[in-house]
């Protein structure tokens, strides 16, 4: 995404996301700064979101389910069968619950094979629920799959794909756009924790990113949004010796 200040690019009506066609190589060490200007030019305010959409080294996208989690991670006992997992314990703070909403997005379970839990999961599966420390998963775990895990070293966690936003939105959230030129920006440095997203910080795992605007964010065509001078400056941080 490159918009320069002799360019103005006007947008009517609610668009699902303006994508820039670059993606950015990141590392631990590296700061973006993105910033852009905005204005209303509708009968109505333009609302927006700006930020970054996060990506694995491979390229595939780090979506909310796999940093939104609940902090409880435990270990697994056994695999009682190739779709029931025995845990060391009893959750205390997973969800067990019935409703349709937690069966479409809060019944997530994150495997870390290495037992490290600062890091993506490994494998995400749906459970149904747990009784006790038994947990009773919707589909079976593939071969391949249950041969990586360790008894008494790989964790699982319960991961929710309702929390939290889809994409990173540090620059501007939900943001309702004024008349005149206005700047929304936004500094990144550094990661989150896996428990959400953090303004200003890479989501967890992130090794790609590219930034995008969401405009007139569920407006009609009365509202016009005007976007210029989008910039994403990328740098290292300066190591002092």
């Amino acid at each position: 995404m490159s918009v320069n200040k002799n360019l103005v690019i006007s947008v009517k009506g609610y668009k699902n996301q303006l994508d820039s066609k670059n993606k950015y190589q990141i590392n631990e060490d590296t700061i973006i700064e993105l910033k852009g200007d905005f204005r209303s030019a509708g009968k109505i305010k333009s609302i927006i979101y700006f930020g970054l959409k996060c990506f694995k080294e491979n390229g595939t996208e780090i979506e909310r389910v796999d940093i939104n989690r609940i902090n409880e991670h435990i270990l697994i006992a056994s695999l009682k069968s190739n779709n029931e997992i025995l845990l060391h314990k009893t959750p205390e703070k997973w969800n067990n619950k019935d409703d349709s909403y937690s069966e479409t997005y809060s019944k997530f379970i994150g495997f870390y094979f290495d037992g490290n839990v600062n890091h993506l999961p490994d494998l995400l599966l749906k459970y149904k629920n747990y009784e006790n420390n038994l947990v009773h998963l919707h589909s079976a775990i593939p071969d391949e799959i249950s041969k990586k895990i360790i008894p008494y070293v790989t964790r699982v966690m319960n991961h929710n794909a309702g929390n939290g936003y889809s994409y990173d939105y540090s620059a501007a959230c939900g943001e309702e756009v004024p008349e005149q030129w206005t700047e929304y920006k936004a500094i990144y440095k550094g990661f989150s924790n896996g428990y959400g997203d953090i303004k200003g910080k890479f989501r967890l795992g992130t090794r790609i990113v590219s930034p995008f605007v969401i405009c007139n964010y569920g407006q009609n065509q009365d509202a016009v949004l005007e976007i210029r001078n989008v910039v994403i400056n990328v740098k290292d941080e300066p190591k002092f010796i």
